[in-house]
């Protein structure tokens, strides 16, 4: 998940900044995990690297540094056509969802 004390750190006094990252963030990775899936489906490894590299530098931009590894690791996998690509895959897709959710939140507790 997001470590938020770390977030609020990087980008100190700009939580108007932080809003609108974590919006686009959140915009730009809302069908994510629909679109992983029918890859995954499809057994197709160079749009699962794709979209995973896409994914990998946007999750460190917010300090969601778990998912960043794991979009890592999927990149990798997925690009060598490693048997392990399409399951971490799958696990990309819950642990993004986990963190749209865990963001959607976020946003709604600070009104």
């Amino acid at each position: 998940m997001i470590r938020w004390d770390d977030l609020e750190a990087r980008y100190q006094g700009r939580d108007a900044f932080i809003t609108k990252l974590l919006g686009i963030f959140t915009t730009a990775h809302g069908n994510f995990a629909i679109q992983m899936r029918e890859f995954t489906a499809a057994g197709n490894a160079t749009d699962v690297a794709r979209l995973a590299h896409s994914l990998k530098s946007s999750a460190g931009n917010i300090m969601a540094m778990e998912l960043m590894d794991l979009a890592l690791r999927t990149e990798q996998a997925a690009r060598r056509s490693a048997p392990e690509a399409m399951e971490l895959a799958l696990q990309l897709s819950d642990e993004l969802e986990a963190t749209l959710v865990e963001i959607e939140a976020r946003l709604a507790s600070r009104g």
